[in-house]
């Protein structure tokens, strides 16, 4: 769940066949075992481009069938062993060939922006203050950091400013939440984590989703901010001052539809 609300996919299952189908008995300890195999079974991600054509085509690794074989483990990517070349996808149609040549070549361009382009992140509940640092110098991978897949690879709740009341459009509700210790004020569109554990630092904080087949989810962030992947592009490019021109733009958009 986006507020981290489900320690496990067990517990996910059962939650949500109580509330939502209203059984006169709960599952079984065996459907809950059914349901959580079928769901750690499944491996999503896109098979096809509209421009790049098939993306396990000439070297590539996209598509499902790969992303089964791609090792994970919790933490395999943090730590002291962080390699921010997360991703390595795409690297062979850098210079790519034929009718599709443009299009592979972008999406190739687009996966070392995401592993590479500089930004300094700041102001990140979660990240920063965690870190004991005003700013760090980071990439997407930073916090995308699973290998090939683009989830963090241990649980890591952040808040980049999309729950902020600035950021409120009519349509959205707006909370505002008193510190009964210090007296202090906050207004949110959504809580975030801090409705499930409470505690005032949690504010506006929301897991990061894996990025694979993320073509076909949006509007994304939780809230439905971004109409699009430009948007999304755009939003990291103005809230970090990252200073993306209009083709790395492009690239970067390419390579997050390809997945």
């Amino acid at each position: 769940m986006w507020d981290g609300r489900e320690p496990n996919l067990r517990s996910q299952a059962s939650n949500a066949t109580l509330v939502h189908t209203q059984p006169k008995h709960p599952p079984t300890d065996s459907e809950l075992r059914q349901i959580v195999d079928l769901e750690t079974s499944l491996f999503t991600a896109q098979s096809e481009d509209d421009q790049a054509g098939r993306l396990f085509s000439r070297g590539a690794r996209g598509g499902p069938i790969f992303l089964a074989f791609q090792p994970f483990r919790p933490g395999i990517n943090s730590g002291a062993k962080f390699d921010p070349n997360a991703f390595d996808l795409y690297s062979r149609w850098a210079s790519a060939g034929g009718p599709d040549a443009a299009a592979r070549q972008s999406v190739a361009r687009g996966q070392v922006l995401f592993n590479t382009r500089a930004m300094l992140i700041s102001g990140v509940a979660g990240f920063n203050d965690v870190l004991g640092q005003t700013q760090v110098m980071g990439t997407c991978t930073t916090c995308h950091n699973t290998p090939n897949a683009g989830n963090h690879s241990v649980p890591l709740p952040l808040n980049i400013g999309l729950a902020d009341a600035s950021r409120r459009t009519p349509d959205m509700p707006l909370y505002s939440l008193r510190n009964t210790t210090t007296g202090a004020v906050v207004q949110t569109t959504d809580p975030g984590r801090a409705l499930i554990t409470g505690k005032w630092k949690d504010i506006g904080r929301f897991k990061g989703p894996t990025l694979r087949a993320l073509a076909p989810r949006a509007p994304y962030f939780h809230n439905g901010f971004a109409k699009d992947l430009d948007e999304v592009v755009k939003f990291y490019n103005d809230r970090f001052s990252i200073g993306f021109t209009d083709q790395e733009r492009e690239d970067l958009v390419a390579f997050l539809k390809a997945l």
